[in-house]
C-alpha cells in the first residue's frame, strides 16, 4: 500500500504530530494532577493524536491506528513508567497508559518518517535484490538512529516492499550477525532491531560511494559527449582519444580540483600543438568542469 499525505504537507503534518508528543510529555510532568482532569486531557490528546493521522493520510489508515496503544496494563507495574511514582494507584494507572500511548505514537511517527511516498507521492523503492532489501533497511533505521526498536515487517510495510512469510526475522537475524543491528530478542520470532555503530558506518560510507559514483557517472557521459562533438568537428585524432581516456581513469584518484587543473593542462598542449582551436579548448573545459576560463588569453 503506497501511503500518502492529504492537504497537508510533509513539514506540517509532522511538525503537529511532535507537538501532541511534547504536549503529552508536559502532561505526564504535570503535579498534583486531579484524575477527572488528567483522563479528560489525556484523551483529547489521544483523540487528536489519532485524528490527525487518519484524515492526512490515504488511502486506509487501519495498520498505522493499530500501532498506537491505547489499553490499560491487565496488571500493573510501577518499574514500566518513570513518571508518577508518587502518585495515587488511580492517577498513576493512567498516567502509564498515557506513557505507553506516548511510546507508541513515537514509534509512528518514527515509521511515517521513513515512508517514502509521504514526501514524494511518485516514489517507488527499487528494490532489486536481497541485498538492495538489506540496504534500505539499513539505511531507513540509520536516519532512526536511537534507541527505540523498529520492525523489519513494518518498514517494508510502510514503503509498500514485498517479502515473503518470515523474512523479516531472516533479515533481522543476518544482518545482527554481520554486527549492523541489534536484535530486541535472541531467540523468537521477533523483527525488531535497531542500527549499531558498525550498521551506521557501513551504509554511510556505501551510500557516499554511492553518491561518488554517480557524479563519476555524469563526468563519463560528458566525456563522452565531448568525443562525439569533437569527431563531429573533425577531430578524430588518436592523441584526443587518448588524453580523455587518462582523464577518464584519472578521475577516480585525483581530488576534482586536481583533476580540473590536469583538465586545464591537456588542453593548453592541444591547442598549442594545433590539434583543437582555443575556442573549442575553452568551452571543452566549460562543459566539463562548469567554469569559464579563458585559455591561451
Amino acid at each position: 500500500m503506497n501511503y500518502k499525505l492529504k492537504n497537508i504537507s510533509h513539514v506540517y503534518f509532522f511538525e503537529i504530530l511532535e507537538k501532541y508528543i511534547k504536549d503529552i510529555e508536559v502532561l505526564l510532568d504535570s503535579e498534583n494532577s486531579i484524575l477527572i482532569e488528567f483522563v479528560k486531557k489525556s484523551d483529547t490528546l489521544i483523540q487528536q493524536s489519532e485524528t490527525h493521522i487518519t484524515q492526512h493520510i490515504v488511502p486506509c489508515t487501519d495498520i498505522i491506528v493499530d500501532l498506537l496503544d491505547k489499553e490499560y496494563n491487565s496488571f500493573f507495574d510501577n518499574k514500566y513508567s518513570s513518571y508518577g511514582f508518587d502518585k495515587v494507584p488511580e492517577i498513576r494507572k493512567e498516567i502509564e497508559r498515557l506513557d505507553r500511548f506516548r511510546k507508541s505514537l513515537k514509534l509512528v511517527i518514527g515509521y511515517l518518517s521513513i515512508t517514502e511516498t509521504l514526501f514524494d507521492s511518485n516514489s517507488l523503492a527499487k528494490i532489486e535484490t536481497i541485498s538492495d532489501k538489506n540496504d534500505f533497511i539499513l539505511s531507513k533505521l540509520n536516519i532512526l538512529f536511537g534507541d527505540e526498536m523498529y520492525s523489519i515487517d513494518q518498514i517494508l510495510e510502510f514503503n509498500n516492499i514485498k517479502y515473503r512469510d518470515k523474512e523479516s526475522r531472516e533479515i533481522a537475524e543476518d544482518l545482527h550477525r554481520r554486527g549492523y543491528v541489534i536484535l530486541k530478542s535472541r531467540y523468537g520470532e521477533s523483527d525488531k532491531v535497531k542500527i549499531s555503530v558498525k550498521g551506521a558506518s557501513y551504509i554511510e560510507r556505501k551510500e557516499k560511494r554511492n553518491k561518488n559514483n554517480k557524479t563519476k557517472s555524469e563526468l563519463d557521459k560528458k566525456l563522452d559527449n565531448i568525443i562525439d562533438h569533437l569527431t563531429k568537428l573533425g577531430h578524430g585524432q588518436e592523441i584526443i582519444f587518448n588524453e580523455i581516456d587518462e582523464l577518464r581513469e584519472l578521475q577516480y584518484n585525483l581530488p576534482k580540483k586536481s583533476w580540473a587543473q590536469l583538465l586545464k593542462g591537456k588542453l593548453i598542449d592541444l591547442a598549442l600543438s594545433k590539434v583543437i582551436s582555443t575556442e573549442t579548448a575553452s568551452s571543452v573545459y566549460e562543459y566539463l568542469v562548469n567554469s569559464n576560463f579563458q585559455l591561451l588569453k
